[in-house]
């Protein structure tokens, strides 16, 4: 299973890219580079509604059953990430394209607010990522809110994450 991936490829899961200012946020963290193993555990989601516009019958029921569901991921954190590139954090993964409103990072905490895609291109997610962290261990909520004109209503999932450093990445 992949991370939590914030971005106009994932409705379910997002996050957002770092700007040129913040390229080491691994290192502004603190976070020890190598393989981190993460839990995620969706603990809230529901639809909203588009005004005027009908809700599938049963989504909003589907959804729901996923609420308590977990998994898996591994990750290879690197510390300075190349611009232009896609974040990778334990358990987070935000896509380059995302704009990122408020960032705050240091050894004890992560917060970020942002935007991917827009009304515009037909699918806007903004996302409120939390995480307290050591070296080698970070805990984080994650909150999405999606829309996708292809659909017609908005997506509210609130996950959970705690991930955990496990040594060296596997040789490339």
């Amino acid at each position: 299973m992949g991370a939590v991936v914030i971005g106009a490829s994932a409705v379910a899961s997002a996050v957002a890219a770092m700007q040129a200012k913040s390229l080491d946020i691994v290192g502004e963290m603190g976070l020890k580079p190598g393989r981190w193993h993460t839990t995620i555990q969706i603990v809230d989601a529901a639809i909203v509604p588009t005004p005027g516009r009908p809700v599938p019958a049963g989504a909003a029921e589907r959804l729901k059953q996923a609420i308590g569901s977990s998994m898996d991921t591994e990750d290879c954190i690197g510390s300075i990430r190349p611009a232009g590139s896609d974040l990778v954090l334990p358990g987070i993964k935000i896509e380059a394209a995302c704009v990122l409103g408020e960032v705050e990072a240091d050894q004890r905490i992560l917060r970020i607010k942002g935007t991917c895609g827009s009304m515009a291109d037909g699918f806007k997610a903004d996302m409120n990522v939390q995480a307290a962290h050591s070296a080698t261990a970070m805990t984080a909520n994650v909150e999405s809110l999606a829309f996708s004109e292809g659909v017609g209503f908005s997506t509210r999932i609130v996950v959970t994450t705690n991930s955990k450093y496990m040594g060296q990445c596997p040789a490339s």
